[in-house]
């Protein structure tokens, strides 16, 4: 029991500075949740997480719901990580639209860190910790009839100028070394977003995200003298623009962030595409980004899209790559 206990104290100082690493950049970062605000995919990466006007591409439901019925293929998306500290972030999804004016998405969210060793009380490795975070999305949109809506027609061609979205994610985490200790938390949370689209050239989006989400955990299993803990989420909410210049192949986008914890972010990015290739930056409060990504078609209804990004470091810990495939469904 000594040694379970012990065992338990050393676990939830992990979770603990797990947690609040990030916390050395301020703000959000010593909240629940972090592995949801680091951003999803190459293509929003490398435009410094500017996405929450930005429509096209199979992560946007993650950046705004309100973006889905704006796509115009049926996508599958996989993103995979390369970052220091032997952290891992990986994603699965898929997302379409429903003609004439809905669309959805479904999407698994993995993360973690890997290579983390367990001792007991006489300092002897006992094994490997087994870290896991999870979060599943079902997101769906909807665009809004309005007196401003141009040459509508029955399939949902035309300019709509109003969507609206939501999201509902269920969230997990484990924490074990496979035989006396078993940490895990779980909950569940919603993202609200809004998509104002006034001119062909102009998006101008809003999110507010985790609406009540937390992670409830109970140690009674762990401790002698446990107790029922909520890790609340911070309240975050979004507002940006993204802007199709006169040169059809270049877009500019912004956001800014602020929450609940206190923390305000400026998020900058730029897309230039054509001829199947695509090149992108963006500064994502602090941090340069840079990516780009190609068009290559498999078959004569699938065309691949691979992307990359470059995040810089922020305190230190390391650069991060990123590598996204999304496979578009013609």
């Amino acid at each position: 029991m000594k040694r379970l206990r012990m065992m338990g104290l050393g676990w939830l100082m992990m979770v603990f500075i797990l947690g609040t690493v990030p916390a050395l950049a301020g703000g959000n970062g010593g909240f629940a949740g972090a592995y949801l605000r680091i951003g999803l995919g190459a293509p929003g990466m490398a435009m410094g997480n500017a996405q929450v006007a930005m429509v096209g591409n199979g992560f946007s439901g993650y950046y705004n719901p309100a973006v889905l019925p704006f796509l115009t293929n049926p996508v599958a998306s996989l993103s995979y990580s390369f970052m220091s500290l032997d952290r891992r972030f990986n994603y699965v999804g898929y997302a379409r639209s429903l003609p004439p004016r809905g669309g959805f998405s479904i999407g698994w969210i993995y993360s973690g860190v890997d290579n983390i060793r367990a001792y007991n009380s006489r300092g002897e490795d006992v094994g490997e910790i087994l870290h896991g975070l999870h979060a599943v999305y079902f997101s769906f949109g909807l665009k809004i009839p309005t007196p401003l809506d141009q040459d509508v027609t029955g399939d949902g061609s035309g300019l709509q100028v109003l969507s609206f979205g939501i999201s509902l994610k269920l969230l997990y985490e484990r924490i074990s070394d496979g035989e006396e200790f078993n940490y895990s938390g779980k909950g569940a949370g919603m993202d609200i977003g809004v998509l104002f689209h006034p001119l062909k050239s102009l998006w101008l989006g809003y999110q507010i995200r985790d609406i009540n989400s937390k992670l409830k955990s109970n140690t009674n299993t762990i401790f002698e003298r446990g107790s029922v803990l909520d890790n609340a989420f911070p309240l975050i909410q979004k507002a940006g623009i993204a802007w199709q210049l006169p040169v059809n192949w270049l877009r500019l986008a912004y956001d800014f962030e602020w929450s609940t914890a206190g923390q305000e972010k400026h998020h900058f990015g730029l897309l230039a595409e054509g001829r199947g290739l695509a090149a992108r930056a963006g500064w994502d409060d602090g941090r340069l980004t840079l990516g780009g990504g190609m068009q290559v078609r498999v078959y004569k209804s699938v065309v691949v899209l691979l992307d990359y990004a470059f995040v810089d470091d922020l305190v230190g810990e390391g650069v991060s790559h990123v590598f996204s495939w999304q496979f578009l469904f013609k």
